[in-house]
């Protein structure tokens, strides 16, 4: 408990530094490029229009999902997914990104990866507000329902900061971590029900999927945009999630406890 309460306390503390680092890192990141804060929208478009080239046209032959275009039910799965993909990659270095700061002064250690998923998670917002228009145009019904995107933007939040808290520090004693992160990352984009359904799947696979935290996330966006269900719809996998949610943070808050005043000699 001592620990979760240091974390939190200096997280909440901190709140206005980590936003003012987010605002300058933004800036920084597309301050010498031409296109300048395009850049926020062009990336993720490529990366769609190439996934869905190879999967919606080349596998698939187009064809709906659930009488959903593909594109929009892709969309709605992998817009998230680029969002979960960014933190959990640069949430792993987050500490050891910042070495040249951690030396020279005393600095609030814990707020480094809640920096980067913060970071992510602008560029998620504007990335999911465009895709949102699109999907709209593209016929879906907008309803209430559609808020629900909020619940599942703040359990990424939660679940993406928990995980970063546990990766960053032990990517200080062997940066093995931060490759080992990178190549499941790859791995779990293509065994995720992200571009495909898993319907035909054994029922037993489908109840180990459902455990996926990545699914939780993925799937609840799209049943938020496609269907009137809500996470009280979902009462074992959302137990099952903020479960998974809580151990991480709480391994996170006593790594990061423990280790406050040492990982600067691993620099």
């Amino acid at each position: 408990m001592k620990s979760i309460k240091y974390v939190l306390n200096e997280n909440i503390q901190n709140i206005y530094r980590m936003l003012c680092i987010v605002k300058y890192e933004i800036l920084s990141e597309n301050r010498d490029s031409n296109l300048g804060m395009l850049w926020v929208v062009l990336d993720p478009l490529i990366q769609i229009l190439s996934y869905w080239f190879a999967f919606g046209v080349g596998i698939r032959g187009g064809k709906p999902i659930n009488d959903i275009p593909y594109i929009t039910w892709m969309l709605a799965g992998i817009v998230p997914w680029f969002f979960l993909s960014a933190s959990i990659r640069e949430g792993v270095s987050s500490i050891h990104r910042k070495n040249s700061i951690l030396t020279k002064m005393k600095f609030p250690i814990s707020i480094l990866p809640t920096t980067v998923v913060f970071k992510a998670a602008f560029y998620h917002v504007v990335t999911f507000m465009i895709t949102y228009v699109f999907i709209v145009f593209k016929g879906l019904k907008p309803s209430w329902n559609n808020f629900n995107i909020i619940y599942y933007l703040f359990a990424t939040i939660a679940f993406s900061i928990s995980l970063s808290m546990i990766t960053s520090v032990l990517n200080m004693f062997t940066r093995d971590v931060k490759k080992a992160i990178n190549a499941s990352m790859r791995l779990l984009m293509f065994v995720t029900p992200i571009l495909w359904t898993m319907e035909k799947l054994p029922e037993k696979i489908q109840i180990i999927m459902k455990c996926n935290p990545i699914y939780y996330i993925v799937e609840g966006y799209r049943e938020s945009l496609f269907t009137q269900n809500t996470m009280l719809d979902r009462g074992y996998e959302t137990i099952v999630f903020w479960l998974i949610v809580t151990i991480f943070f709480m391994i996170g808050s006593t790594l990061m406890y423990k280790f406050k005043h040492k990982l600067i000699d691993f620099i």
